[in-house]
């Protein structure tokens, strides 16, 4: 079968969606069908064959067809919506696609297709009511957790199966206790983050006499790095990997998640979270595989921090406990459930 993986923007940028994007479509391969990837356009890849830099960037064991629409990413939310009700609808139908599984939600004159949700994001009314009346045109509804589920409900009025982000396991290399270095890593420079509350928090770590730095990958403006903050812009994805792999802990103070892949990869680190309560409880387990800081008040993150830092029975379990239940994430077992969704749409 042949499986479209569409992203509504840009398959060049490095966020949870494209990861989700390149790892459900590996998993498709495997399991033999013949996934193709379509975006609206990509960014510069310095020269290289599209396919071929998608495939060393993710850190696949194979290379998917990808396809743009065009080269330009910029434009206006009605011209984009247009370039895929016609220019998309007619590469799918081109290439031979027999079912789309979508990301971003678009009108498109192809059938059967899929809509995965990955976050509730706020909009005007008018993007509302359209998002509204384009979900009624999909053929099933996927989101990634379920906090998800229950948003989607209650914004968009659909109701819709939960799957899993899907994670590529062999990729991580958890780094033994003894090798970790004295760093907290926080991910991500977007308000919604929260980036001022952890870079505060390690100041506090630091005032109580703790020898740790932050590294944050992604540079808020206008703030500078000193002894104890290091901004990391622009790594690529085994950087990334590897510096979350030698990590002490991971702090994500964020405002809003609906399934952040970054915790899943802490714990495939074997990396210890310290997480706000806007990430599902089903994916942080307070004391279990987690830490839960239900306040953005930086002096509660120090104190979470800190009981790892000065508790090594609690690290070591916690670090044990992400590495057992992140395994359920596994991509091939995750594309086995969305196979099973494009099955029941084939049946009706």
């Amino acid at each position: 079968m042949r499986i479209a993986l569409i992203r509504r923007i840009s398959i060049t940028g490095f966020d949870g969606v494209n990861r989700f994007i390149a790892l459900l479509a590996e998993g498709l391969a495997k399991l033999g069908h013949e996934p193709v990837i379509v975006s609206l356009c990509h960014d510069d890849t310095k020269n290289r064959e599209l396919s071929k830099w998608f495939k060393e960037a993710h850190g696949l064991d194979l290379e998917i067809p990808i396809y743009t629409l065009r080269r330009e990413c910029g434009g206006s939310w009605l011209s984009i919506t247009w370039d895929w009700w016609q220019r998309g609808s007619r590469l799918l139908r081109k290439k031979g696609v027999d079912v789309a599984i979508v990301n971003g939600v678009i009108p498109l004159r192809f059938g059967p297709k899929i809509i995965v949700n990955h976050g509730v994001f706020m909009a005007g009314e008018l993007y509302r009511w359209a998002a509204k009346l384009l979900y009624r045109r999909y053929n099933a509804v996927v989101c990634v957790s379920n906090k998800l589920r229950s948003e989607v409900k209650s914004t968009l009025g659909v109701d819709c199966r939960v799957v899993p982000l899907p994670m590529k396991l062999d990729l991580y290399k958890p780094a033994s206790p003894e090798e970790r270095e004295n760093v907290i890593v926080h991910i991500g420079a977007r308000p919604v983050k929260n980036p001022q509350i952890s870079i505060e928090t390690i100041k506090i770590l630091r005032r109580r006499g703790y020898n740790v730095k932050l590294v944050m990958v992604g540079a808020p403006s206008g703030i500078p790095s000193d002894e104890a903050v290091e901004f990391m812009s622009g790594l690529r994805e085994s950087e990334k990997l590897e510096l979350l792999c030698r990590a002490k802990a991971l702090i994500l103070p964020s405002s809003y998640e609906a399934l952040p892949y970054v915790t899943l990869e802490a714990m495939a680190c074997g990396t210890p979270v310290v997480v706000s309560s806007a990430v599902p409880e089903e994916v942080v387990i307070n004391g279990y595989n987690g830490i839960r800081v239900d306040s953005y008040d930086p002096r509660d993150y120090a104190d979470a921090l800190e009981s790892l830092l000065r508790d090594e029975e609690l690290w070591l379990r916690l670090h044990s406990n992400g590495l057992r239940f992140v395994k359920q994430f596994d991509h091939i077992s995750v594309t086995k459930k969305y196979l099973d969704i494009i099955g029941k749409v084939y049946e009706g």
